[in-house]
Parts: C-alpha cells; sequence; structure tokens
C-alpha cells in the first residue's frame, strides 16, 4: 500500500524543483511582512474501495496551498502558479500512485484577497493506487 506521507513528501520535491515546498500536518501560517511565495503541501485524506475480493482502490487526497501577500496586480501570475501546479501533476505517477484528478479549491480567495491581502489558492490532487490486502 502506498504511505500517503511519503507520498506528500514527493509531491513537495517534484513541487521543490520550481520553488520551495514543505510538507505540514497543521498549517496555521502567520505571512506578516512575508514577500515569498510559501508552499504548503497536506496529506488530507485517503479513501479504499473493494474492486476485487482481495484487493482495493485507494484514493489519496493532498492539497497543495499556495500562499503570497501580494497585490492585485500580481493575482493573474498567481493564478496561473496554482494551475500550472495542477497541471504538471495531472497522469503523474509517484510512489506507486498516479494523479488521476485535479480540483481547485478555491483557485484563489477573494475573502484572503481583500481582507489580509495575501493571495490563498488550493490545488486538491487525487492519486490513485490498487493494493492487495
Amino acid at each position: 500500500m502506498v504511505d500517503i506521507v511519503k507520498l506528500a513528501e514527493a509531491v513537495a520535491s517534484e513541487i521543490g524543483e520550481a520553488g520551495t515546498a514543505e510538507v505540514m500536518f497543521a498549517p496555521e501560517l502567520d505571512l506578516k511582512g512575508l514577500r515569498e511565495m510559501r508552499i504548503i503541501v497536506v496529506p488530507l485524506g485517503l479513501e479504499m474501495k473493494t474492486i476485487a475480493r482481495k484487493s482495493s482502490e485507494d484514493t489519496f487526497i493532498i492539497q497543495v496551498g499556495v500562499l503570497k501577500k501580494c497585490t492585485e496586480d500580481e493575482v493573474v501570475d498567481l493564478i496561473n502558479t496554482v494551475v500550472s501546479i495542477g497541471k504538471d501533476f495531472l497522469d503523474k505517477k509517484l510512489e506507486g500512485a498516479t494523479c488521476l484528478d485535479v480540483k481547485y479549491n478555491p483557485l484563489y480567495s477573494a475573502e484572503h484577497l481583500r481582507e489580509r491581502r495575501q493571495f490563498t489558492g488550493v490545488v486538491e490532487l487525487h492519486f490513485k493506487a490498487v493494493s492487495g490486502r
């Protein structure tokens, strides 16, 4: 069976080639004064479904958060970064699981932008693997 924490670490490592990404289990960030983009990877969930007597289809859900203090002028580039991260993982195989579904939820938070002048975008990656029991 695929280890969801190792999968999250592999996701962070893949993103790390383009920027800094880290795995966190209970992210709580204060971005005051931070001008650099933060990318946070969270192992969010696991779903298991029986597909045969001795095997199951496992879905691993990894969330990638993109955070940055910004102005409204920077939002388009940050949205493109979030979309690019998702596209880069679609059909990618890591740690024995393949990313078959990418969701942007939210693509960005207008509330965070208004209230905190902070860009917050979330990519939800769904990896699938078949495992024996």
